[in-house]
């Protein structure tokens, strides 16, 4: 017979510590099952190493989903981020600090003190963690109880749930354990699952005047036009790399080049976040200096050079010498440049997975999925997507505590 468990949380992620510390402090018994021998593999390589927790202000129009925005508000706002702030601070003992860019780090950059201070509040909390299970199967079933869940792992391993929290992540950096099961478990169960893709992900182009500007960075403002209509939009910092395109804009709005639906939309690009207007007034305040010299007073030197040449128009022009339709090709180049996007860098790079089992599955005040009672979903494997700068870490922290909380909750009605 399997181990009986009243709770089983697969996936020790940012999602699922969270979901099994709030399911054993709701006093029920917890198994917590990972993949990879370690736990928090995602939470150890974020943020450039250094562990972005966190932002230091959010909004909803900091997420993304095709699902009902209500539903993403009523799980977003269920634990206001003053008080995951002072979750962090007051009960995992981990001074926080906030950085110009409005990230939210620990002030000792460790990823792993995050990593600890979670494992160390779970174990006072009596979760169980069982390491180096790689789940294979999991069959809704019966007891005497009512519906329950069979979990089998590689090697023959068993355990029965009472409650199943899936926490399993999505495709993004396989590396670090991601392989996309949690998805096609949910599937079989009957969840409904909406088209994933990889978002905030390097952007690939085959334009070799653009990757030969590897390691220039530059302030602009993306956006994302189907048509006419502008569908989303960014300005921060965009980088460019020996394979195409980064950086905090690039990866926010990555999402739209990689989405199913991606077709015919085109990522639009004003350089420095200087519009139109004020690049001709520029111009024309410096009629008899060389144009290039106007244009890397706001733009590096390279990438300056690099759209003029794309323009058309020589480095020797002067403002005054420029023919109309080199002052076209110019002020369109510098306002709405075509970013010459081929592809992305794929689930290797993409720091998060966009789709995943739809809101429109789940119940928004448990997480419990409407066609398997008793499961419940969080994290990164939900239909949400933020935006860079810890708001998919504040995604799990929230939705993992809500999840959690409502499984153990469900056990006590029953």
């Amino acid at each position: 017979m399997p181990q009986q468990w009243p709770v089983v949380v697969v996936g020790a992620g940012a999602a699922g510590l969270l979901a099994a510390l709030y399911a054993a402090r709701a006093g029920v018994r917890v198994l917590l099952l990972e993949t990879r021998p370690k736990p928090g593999a995602k939470i150890r390589v974020s943020g450039g190493g250094r562990c972005n927790v966190l932002p230091s202000a959010m909004s909803l129009d900091d997420y993304a989903t095709s699902g009902s925005r209500n539903t993403l508000r009523n799980i977003l706002f269920s634990w206001p981020l003053a008080e995951v702030h002072r979750f962090f601070e007051s009960e995992l003992g981990i001074p926080m600090k906030t950085e110009a860019t409005g990230k939210v780090f620990p002030v000792s950059e460790q990823p792993l003190d995050v990593v600890d201070a979670l494992l160390g509040s779970c174990a006072r909390a009596g979760v169980t963690l069982t390491g180096a299970f790689r789940v294979t199967q999991i069959v809704r079933t019966n007891d005497a109880r009512g519906a329950c869940f069979d979990i089998e792992a590689s090697g023959g391993r068993r355990v029965r749930a009472q409650r199943l929290v899936l926490a399993t992540g999505g495709l993004s950096l396989p590396k670090t354990g991601s392989d996309g099961a949690g998805l096609r478990f949910a599937e079989l169960l009957g969840v409904a699952t909406v088209p994933t893709y990889p978002a905030l992900v390097p952007l690939t182009t085959r334009a070799a005047r653009f990757t030969a500007l590897s390691g220039v960075s530059v302030r602009a403002q993306l956006r994302a036009v189907r048509g006419d209509r502008i569908v989303g939009e960014s300005e921060r910092e965009l980088l460019f790399t020996h394979r195409g395109f980064s950086g905090p804009v690039v990866l926010d709005m990555s999402r739209h080049v990689t989405a199913p639906d991606a077709a015919g939309l085109r990522l639009l690009v004003r350089w420095g976040g200087v519009r139109e207007q004020s690049w001709e007034d520029a111009l024309r305040a410096s009629s008899k200096r060389l144009v290039s010299t106007v244009l890397s007073e706001r733009l590096p030197e390279r990438l300056a050079d690099a759209l003029l040449a794309a323009a058309d128009v020589p480095r020797e022009r002067r403002e005054h010498e420029l023919q109309r339709a080199e002052r076209r090709r110019l002020l369109s180049m510098l306002d709405a440049f075509v970013l010459p996007v081929d592809g992305s860098e794929g689930y290797a790079k993409a720091e998060v997975t966009a789709g995943g089992i739809a809101l429109s599955a789940i119940h928004a005040r448990t997480l419990e999925c409407r066609a398997a009672p008793g499961l419940f979903a969080c994290g990164e494997i939900l239909d949400v997507v933020g935006r860079i700068g810890g708001f998919n870490f504040l995604w799990a922290w929230t939705s993992g505590r809500r999840a959690g909380e409502a499984a153990a909750a469900s056990l006590r009605a029953a």
